[in-house]
């Protein structure tokens, strides 16, 4: 199942030219076979929200014990119950939707000379490849699209991690000083610091720490109006994904806590655990009082769907001034060792709190508040799984082998699951496809 988000359709039809007598005979008038530039981009743009606010980011919180799933097809979902066929649409959001889009956008943009647009559909392209790479694993990269290979090679996760680096590298170049607001997002950010954001998510998937230390600050997201942000409304289809899920479609599918029975107590999902001040998990401290975020997030057991993280119109950070600072505070320990860096970037993010949960509590830590740096690197994943929310935080609990001790929630596993399943659509259709991977083997980079 899958949210809509003011989907401008669009339809495209990829012919190869040939000389008849009776070309164009049969052409309707009333039929598209072309659209512009600034309308296959936007597009490209708009599917952004598919794969970072819709159905990939409910399961990943799920995945990750952020929410669980507690009716229905999302109770299955919670004990991590997949089929193929449940990712369908996943790899059509990253395909078809994303990757298909960016390179129709990034080929027009070359024919009209556009290096601008050229430069934002690169980072796109790149952006649908580095996601698609990091949930399934190997994935079709080069010969994607290509009208001569009607079934694309599965390259390896880190050639396709690469290749898409080297994409947002070449957009950066071309599209650095150009504003990344437009009708979907809204940021004070440049394409160029995007594109650095993105490069900083993508190196530390591959645990290329140095590299995601200077590419976060290279982002220079000073602040949360820095955010790539996706713009909601009241307006029918225009609200608050997770909003739009809870209220309008699936009611009680997802929840923060699931429902006690008798005289038994709700089942609090990980990440509000680590926010209620009366559980044994609380991450609070003498310097931190974490009340007015568990109130962010929840509404009883509910997501808080009316002045919270789902209000009808709140917005949705892509790459947010959190995720980037928390990037910068992790890889001063591992790729500088240099804790008191470390512990500075995590205060920024601690100041910005108690801007953004009005009542909180979140005095500066010094480098005598942690027993050791594991304490230190603990309490920044920590602080990162309560403030990005949904994929972001799925590959970084793989990647760190469950540092922060989430809840796995399927009693005959040992992990959470560690990739997304390659979809039945893929399997059926692709002679190129691979054997189906288990839910529990790491990618690669996990390895």
């Amino acid at each position: 199942m899958k949210t809509k988000f003011l989907y401008i359709i669009t339809v495209f039809l990829m012919l190869s030219s040939c000389e008849s007598v009776v070309e164009d005979l049969n052409e309707d008038p009333n039929n598209f076979n072309d659209t512009s530039l600034s309308l296959i981009l936007n597009h490209a743009i708009l599917n952004v929200v598919s794969v970072a606010e819709s159905d990939m980011a409910r399961y990943a919180t799920i995945f990750t014990d952020q929410f669980m799933g507690v009716d229905r097809q999302y109770g299955t979902l919670n004990g991590y119950s997949v089929t193929q066929s449940n990712f369908d649409e996943h790899w059509e959001d990253l395909y078809q939707r994303g990757i298909t889009q960016a390179q129709i956008a990034k080929q027009k943009a070359i024919e009209a000379n556009n290096t601008a647009a050229e430069g934002q559909a690169l980072i796109l392209e790149g952006y649908y490849f580095a996601e698609a790479a990091l949930l399934f694993g190997d994935v079709p990269f080069s010969e994607v699209n290509n009208p001569e290979i009607a079934d694309p090679v599965y390259e390896s996760q880190t050639t396709v991690l690469n290749g898409a680096i080297n994409l947002i590298q070449e957009g950066i170049s071309k599209a650095s000083s150009i504003s990344a607001a437009n009708n979907v997002f809204s940021t004070n950010s440049s394409w160029g610091q995007i594109g650095n954001a993105l490069l900083a998510r993508y190196y530390l998937a591959q645990k290329e720490y140095g590299l995601a230390n200077q590419a976060a600050k290279d982002a220079n997201f000073s602040s949360n109006s820095d955010d790539w942000s996706i713009n909601h409304s009241p307006a029918n289809f225009g609200e608050n994904l997770f909003w739009q899920f809870e209220v309008e479609q699936r009611g009680d599918y997802l929840k923060v806590a699931a429902p006690g029975e008798d005289d038994n107590p709700p089942n609090f999902s990980y990440m509000l655990e680590l926010l209620d001040v009366n559980h044994p998990n609380y991450k609070g401290n003498s310097k931190t009082t974490e009340a007015a975020r568990y109130s962010y997030y929840a509404d009883g057991e509910s997501i808080n769907t009316t002045d919270g993280f789902a209000a009808q119109t709140a917005s949705f950070p892509v790459v947010s001034f959190e995720e980037m600072q928390l990037i910068i505070a992790e890889t001063e320990i591992l790729a500088n060792s240099d804790n008191g860096a470390a512990i500075d970037a995590l205060n920024l993010v601690r100041a910005n709190n108690v801007t953004k949960y009005p009542g909180s509590q979140y005095d500066p830590y010094v480098e005598s508040d942690f027993t050791d740096t594991e304490d230190l690197h603990i309490e920044i994943l920590k602080e990162k799984f309560c403030s990005v929310i949904g994929v972001p935080t799925f590959h970084d609990t793989n990647r760190t082998q469950n540092l922060i001790g989430t809840t796995i929630k399927n009693s005959t596993q040992t992990t959470i699951p560690q990739r997304f399943l390659y979809p039945l659509t893929e399997s059926s259709s692709n002679a190129n496809a691979p054997e189906v991977i288990g839910l529990y083997v790491p990618t690669a980079v996990n390895n």
